[in-house]
């Protein structure tokens, strides 16, 4: 590999901002382009992303489209390294849990490169990760949380349970067992599978931001109106005191850990509110939170990562604000864009 140490640029130099993954997420691209606009030392910087596929949607709507080995690859932290040093990356911001497993390690790597990445320390992003280990947490904390039975404790009179793999993504392997024999069933797909009480109730999503002094600046429930292969589709913005006193419990313990940065709860509520899981990221459908809080969210992300400080009233953020998220198309020649529906620019 190319010599990575820091100093091959002025950080003054250094004003553009990496994306990685970014695959489909046109959305999360355009709305950071706008925050990187709001932040002195990354004004007039370009938005990078870097993905596997060298055409891909977010790329083409970015400044550049960087190509990278697939995130388990051994050389893929060692390519985003070299990348940051050519391209004068201040900034890296991944949004995929594989990234943060990759990448949070090696932050100190990217720090002597110039860049900082939005990333916990490994420990934070194994606790959240993890979900044996969250649920350990969140007793000691006194968190309400799905009662756990363990896999080879099951019995049939326990059922119907919800089964979640210990360290999955994207809702993967998730799904209620209504036997013994369903979920026997789906530990031969799945050994990792860890078993749960059935909750009834609203689900909530919570997206949220701790400054650097450890105060909760940004704090916007939701709910998923129409989810599919676990990313929320349709999404809207809603007030919910039991859902945000949840949530500001959850931030607060968290927070008392070190954890810093953009992070996404996941909780039941109504009258017995429940934590569900945390990820200790922006997750693709943040953008409805950055918009309904006049774009503070990324804005914050992006600011800090440049040595700013933010601030906010957590509770300042509009209520009702709906998303509907659609697909668009990219036609090539398997080297460039010939046409983009919606194209670039496009606007109302």
């Amino acid at each position: 590999m190319p010599n990575t140490g820091a100093g091959e640029r002025p950080e003054s130099d250094m004003a553009n901002v990496l994306i990685t993954c970014g695959g489909r997420w046109v959305g999360l691209v355009l709305q950071m382009r706008e925050a990187m606009r709001r932040v002195p030392a990354l004004r007039g910087g370009r938005l990078l992303i870097a993905d596997r596929a060298a055409l891909n949607p977010a790329g083409c709507f970015a400044d550049a489209s960087l190509v990278v080995p697939e995130a388990a690859d051994p050389l893929y932290v060692d390519h985003l390294v070299e990348l940051c040093c050519r391209h004068a990356v201040r900034v890296v911001v991944p949004h995929l849990d594989i990234d943060l497993d990759r990448l949070a390690p090696h932050r100190e790597r990217f720090a002597a490169a110039g860049a900082t990445v939005v990333c916990p320390p490994p420990d934070l992003v194994d606790l959240c990760r993890d979900k044996r280990r969250f649920a350990a947490f969140a007793q000691e904390e006194g968190l309400p949380f799905p009662r756990a039975y363990a896999a080879n404790g099951l019995r049939e009179e326990m059922f119907p349970l919800f089964a979640k793999r210990r360290r999955g993504s994207a809702s993967v392997g998730s799904g209620i067992c209504r036997s013994l024999a369903e979920a026997q069933a789906a530990l031969r797909h799945f050994p990792d599978l860890l078993f749960q009480e059935v909750i009834e109730g609203v689900e909530v999503s919570v997206d949220a931001y701790v400054s650097r002094a450890g105060e909760c600046t940004v704090r916007v429930p939701r709910l998923r109106d129409r989810v599919v292969d676990g990313e929320s589709v349709r999404s809207h913005t809603i007030r919910s005191p039991t859902a945000s006193a949840l949530a500001d419990r959850t931030i607060g313990a968290l927070a008392r850990l070190g954890l810093r940065g953009p992070l996404n709860l996941q909780l039941f509520a109504g009258d017995r509110p429940t934590l569900i899981e945390v990820n200790a990221r922006l997750g693709s459908a943040s953008l409805l939170a950055n918009m309904a809080t006049g774009g503070r969210l990324f804005t914050s992300v992006l600011g800090e990562a440049c040595g700013l400080a933010s601030d906010g009233d957590p509770d300042d953020y509009q209520e009702g604000l709906h998303v509907y998220r659609f697909l668009g198309e990219v036609f090539h020649d398997g080297v460039q864009p010939l046409r983009i529906f919606p194209a670039r620019g496009d606007g109302p």
